[in-house]
């Protein structure tokens, strides 16, 4: 680990030191190859593939995108799956048969091709427990008892016939002398922090346990992004287990956001979305359909307008390699089949603001000039279109707007641009900001070279005045690189 804190080196107890970036640059879909961990002369204690957000049912490639997951994880050698929720996308019976044909298909057995064990560890979500993507008030009692999964007797029916395994509101594993907790969704109630209270004693405090559930543990990984009562638990509970690592999904962040590495009282990753890389809904670009923010918006969704409001080809997946002292968490697009970014090191066990606190983090950050930056000569271009644009939202579609265009930032140090702030100003007038996240934000780096887009309506702009338009770049932690702006007369 560097004393900069920007995951950039692998430091073994055996003293030797690897290049974190060349670790994960190795892997391919579907090539097998020895650990990375062998390759740079240090072996990992146990190797596990992380996945979160399959909704079967939900998304039409969602049984193709699952196998090419479990794919990449088999040629990769994994000791163990875990998966972080969600599933299924309807909370059907039948959802959760096709997730476990895949399953079998790559693991016949739960077995690879050498007929070593790879263990499957699912912790569900909201959408396979309370069916949040299937519609119910017309269904029969008996309708129901044959399709939904969370209905009377179903659920310990279903585990046992599709996996094998009991089924648990709180179950627990073992997998090469390591231990694994994973925690139904929250509205089943599941009693987290009576059993780590009860359990204490049984964890060794010389090694890493992990946990996982579907909700972020409030104030952790992606910060505050959960509130919930059991993502309050969850923090109380592991708080007194600096060993602790939790893994969770739900919210379908990206995983290029590196917010999603956190570390306090115990540790907590971010597991994204196998289908997409969201970002927050207070984006101007990249809100939700459904959400009331996106009815308001004058520029339509990233990716699709039925999708979660993300970019519907930021989908990854990671690799978790545990050594003596540390983790090395590999970040895979599942769209681009290559390494999201440089790995993660994380240090075990977690310290309260150790090296990943995020104000820590950043203050390093600005202090080395670590943010992002336009190129000498990047020049910003506005078009008037007086029938509309195709980046229009449906409320606003044909209505006059100018189009504005700029290069995307170049990543400085390390630090790539997470989203800009592009700001519209007569002279004497106010301001008018659009907040956008940066396209290919979820992208690999190699891929994410696209332009930024971004309107305005005309009729928010003087008519008889230049406009100023001011761009600012800006990584994931908020801090800012140099802005660009021109003048347009509209």
């Amino acid at each position: 680990m560097t004393k900069s804190g920007t995951f950039v080196r692998t430091v073994s107890r055996r003293g030797f030191v690897g290049s974190a970036l060349a670790l994960g640059a190795c892997g391919a879909w579907g090539a097998t190859r020895p650990t990375i961990g062998a390759v740079l002369g240090a072996v990992p204690k146990l190797r596990f593939g992380v996945m979160s957000d399959v909704h079967i049912g939900g998304k039409p490639d969602a049984v193709e995108t699952l196998e090419k997951v479990l794919k990449w994880f088999a040629a990769e050698n994994v000791d163990a799956v875990l998966c972080a929720g969600d599933i299924a996308h309807s909370g059907l019976i039948s959802e959760l048969e096709g997730f476990a044909a895949v399953w079998h298909r790559v693991f016949p057995g739960g077995r690879v091709a050498d007929g070593r064990k790879v263990e499957l560890m699912i912790a569900t979500g909201n959408h396979d427990v309370d069916a949040w993507g299937g519609r119910w008030k017309n269904f029969t009692e008996e309708q129901m008892l044959a399709q939904r999964f969370n209905y009377k007797g179903n659920p310990e029916k279903t585990w046992q016939k599709l996996f094998g395994q009991k089924w648990e509101l709180i179950w627990r594993r073992e997998v090469k002398g390591y231990s694994f907790i994973g925690s139904q969704w929250s509205s089943l109630n599941p009693p987290i922090e009576a059993y780590m209270k009860e359990n204490a004693a049984t964890f060794d405090p010389a090694k890493p346990f992990f946990y996982c559930q579907h909700e972020h543990p409030n104030g952790t990984c992606h910060d505050r992004t959960s509130k919930s009562a059991n993502s309050k638990e969850v923090v109380r509970a592991l708080s007194a287990f600096p060993n602790a690592v939790a893994f969770s999904g739900h919210s379908h962040f990206a995983i290029s956001d590196e917010r999603a590495v956190w570390q306090g009282a115990f540790t907590s990753i971010g597991a994204g979305c196998i289908h997409e890389g969201a970002a927050s809904f207070a984006y101007d670009n990249v809100s939700a359909f459904w959400h009331p923010s996106g009815r308001k918006n004058l520029m339509a969704s990233l990716a699709d307008p039925k999708s979660w409001g993300g970019d519907a080809k930021g989908g990854g997946c990671e690799l978790v390699e545990v050594f003596d002292d540390h983790l090395v968490v590999h970040r895979q697009s599942v769209t681009f089949g290559r390494p999201i970014g440089p790995a993660w090191v994380v240090p075990i066990p977690a310290k309260k603001e150790g090296s990943l606190d995020f104000a820590k983090r950043a203050a390093q950050r600005k202090a080395q000039g670590a943010v992002p930056q336009f190129a000498a000569g990047a020049k910003i271009a506005a078009k008037f279109c007086p029938n509309g644009h195709a980046l229009e939202s449906a409320a606003h579609k044909g209505k006059p707007c100018l189009y504005v265009t700029f290069p995307r930032a170049r990543t400085v140090k390390g630090s790539r641009v997470f989203d800009y702030t592009v700001e519209a100003c007569a002279e004497g007038g106010k301001p008018i900001v659009r907040k956008l996240v940066a396209a290919g934000f979820a992208y690999p780096e190699a891929d994410a070279d696209l332009p930024g887009e971004c309107l305005f309506s005309t009729a928010e702009l003087p008519s008889d005045r230049p406009i100023r338009f001011t761009v600012t770049p800006r990584d994931c932690f908020g801090l800012a690189g140099r802005p660009l702006s021109c003048v347009v007369n509209v």
